[in-house]
C-alpha cells in the first residue's frame, strides 16, 4: 500500500501509535526546528508548515498482508497537517 498527501503543508509518517506523548514531543521538536514565525521570505506566512512537511514527506509505503497493514506492534500511521484545519486529500495505492 502507497499512501500519498498531495498538499506542501502537510505529511504522511508512521511512529510510535501507543504512547501519545511520543506525538507531542515530535510536534514539540518540529516546532522547535520551524517555528510559526521565523525569517522567512515566503509570503502566505506559512512557511514552517512547508519546513515540517518536508521533514516528514508526503508518502508512505506500507505493506499489505490478508487486508491488514503490516506495522510493527507499536507503530501509527499519522497524516500532520501544519497549516489547517483545511480539507485534504489523501491517496492510497493497493498494489
Amino acid at each position: 500500500m502507497c499512501g500519498l498527501c498531495p498538499h506542501t503543508t502537510a505529511a504522511v509518517t508512521i511512529n510510535e501509535d501507543a504512547d501519545p506523548s511520543v506525538r507531542e514531543d515530535i510536534l514539540r521538536q518540529l516546532k522547535n526546528l520551524a517555528p510559526r514565525k521565523g525569517e522567512y521570505s515566503h509570503l502566505e506566512d506559512n512557511s514552517d508548515a512547508h519546513i515540517k512537511s518536508s521533514l516528514l514527506g508526503a508518502s508512505q509505503t506500507i505493506p499489505v498482508h490478508e487486508g491488514r497493514l503490516v506495522l510493527g506492534t507499536w507503530q501509527g500511521v499519522f497524516f500532520c497537517e501544519f497549516d489547517g484545519p483545511r480539507d485534504r486529500c489523501f491517496y492510497v495505492l493497493l498494489k
